[in-house]
């Protein structure tokens, strides 16, 4: 465990959330497809400071110096602490918004297509599977979230269109 501070707060990070890396430490995300890293930097045994990455890359987007480098304590300062905080509590936010966000955004598609294709063509034999499979355009793993999509499809048609 790993703990940050600014004297008065404290964020303790988990063992389980830090993977060992070359010069430190990577701490992980709830979700994959987090889009930054942060990194706790270790140099000649001590945490020198938390840096902020795209995954793949070698700028540096952020930087939080630790103000106390004979501890293993993570001090930093109130700005950076407040911004170094928000970072960290979006990171361990528990709801997959990603998922969320496809299912209501395909299923708002899908129930309009279904309605259109049944309704105003007057196509009574369209099945929303076939919509699905043929018409609806695949995002992240909206395949994967089919039946909550159907669900909320379905919805969506008794709200607004049936």
């Amino acid at each position: 465990m790993i703990i940050v501070t600014n004297g008065l707060d404290i964020i303790k990070i988990e063992s389980k959330y830090l993977q060992k890396i070359e010069d430190g430490f990577l701490i992980k995300p709830e979700f994959d497809y987090w889009m930054i890293n942060l990194i706790i930097v270790i140099e000649n045994k001590k945490i020198t400071k938390i840096i902020k990455t795209l995954p793949y890359g070698e700028r540096i987007l952020d930087s939080f110096n630790n103000l106390n480098k004979k501890s293993d304590e993570i001090l930093l300062s109130a700005d950076e602490f407040n911004k170094f905080k928000k970072l960290y509590e979006n990171m361990r936010n528990k709801i997959d918004l990603r998922k969320k966000i496809v299912i209501e955004a395909v299923a708002q598609i899908l129930s309009y297509q279904y309605y259109q294709a049944k309704c105003l063509e007057d196509n009574p034999d369209i099945l929303m599977d076939e919509l699905f499979e043929y018409e609806t355009p695949v995002v992240y793993n909206s395949k994967e979230y089919r039946e909550e999509i159907f669900k909320r499809a379905n919805e969506l048609l008794v709200k607004y269109y049936l």
